[in-house]
C-alpha cells in the first residue's frame, strides 16, 4: 500500500489499522522513496485479477463517541489532538466542525511532527519515541477532525512504539462537535471571530 509520499497516506494508515487481512504493509516514503532506491517502475496497462478480498473490523483499536465522553468525564485515557496547533487552540477549525477548539483534557501532538520532509518519510524511532514522551503512561485515544491526522499518530504509537493500549477515535472533531452538549475548550477570541468577519482570518 502506498501514495506519492507517507505524509500523504494517513487514509491508507487507516485502511490498515481498521481491519485485519492476512498481510498489509505499508511503505514509508511512498512511491517517492521507491523511486529515490531506483527500484523499478511500470507504465504498461494490466488486465485486473479478479479476486475476493475478505476483511474484518478490528474494534479493538476504534474509540466511538460515548468512549470519549467517559474518557473527557472521568479519565481513563490521555486524548491526543492531531491537528496542527492552530487547530487545537480555536484559531481555526475544519469546515464540517461545529465549533472551534478541542476536546477538553487533550494534548497536542501534531501528526506532522512524527514526519520528515528531508527524507519524506517518518523519522527514525528513537525520534517518534521522544515527539510521544510527553504524553503519560497508560492508554491513548488519538483524534483529529476526521481521523485522517489522528491516523497517523494511532500509528506511530500503536504499531511502531508498541503501545497497544492507544485506540483512534474516528468520528473526531466532526462527530464530537456535531452534539452541542459536549465540551470544548477553546483560545479563540472575539478578536479572531471579526478577524474572521473581516476576511484577515479563519
Amino acid at each position: 500500500m502506498f501514495r506519492s509520499s507517507t505524509a500523504a497516506s494517513p487514509p491508507g494508515k487507516r485502511l490498515a489499522c481498521r481491519s485485519t487481512p492476512a498481510r498489509v504493509s505499508i511503505l514509508d516514503g511512498g512511491l517517492a522513496a521507491w523511486k529515490a532506491a531506483g527500484l523499478p517502475l511500470d507504465t504498461g496497462a494490466h488486465a485486473p485479477s479478479p479476486a475476493i478480498f475478505t476483511a474484518t473490523i478490528d474494534n479493538s483499536i476504534l474509540a466511538l463517541a460515548p468512549d470519549v465522553e467517559t474518557i473527557e468525564q472521568s479519565g481513563g485515557a490521555t486524548l491526543v489532538d492531531a491537528r496542527p496547533a492552530s487547530f487545537f487552540f480555536g484559531k481555526e477549525k475544519a469546515p464540517a466542525a461545529a465549533a472551534y477548539g478541542h476536546i477538553p483534557g487533550a494534548l497536542n501532538i501534531d501528526s506532522a511532527q512524527f514526519y520528515d520532509p528531508a527524507t519524506n518519510r517518518l523519522k527514525p524511532k528513537a525520534e517518534l519515541a521522544a515527539i510521544a514522551g510527553e504524553l503519560p503512561a497508560g492508554a491513548t485515544v488519538a483524534y483529529c477532525n476526521t481521523g485522517h491526522w489522528a491516523a497517523t499518530d494511532w500509528f506511530v504509537l500503536h504499531e511502531l512504539l508498541g503501545r497497544n493500549n492507544a485506540r483512534l477515535y474516528a468520528g473526531s472533531m466532526v462527530e464530537w462537535t456535531s452534539n452541542a452538549s459536549r465540551p470544548i475548550k477553546s483560545a479563540r477570541t472575539k478578536w479572531d471571530d471579526l478577524k474572521k468577519k473581516l476576511g484577515m482570518g479563519s
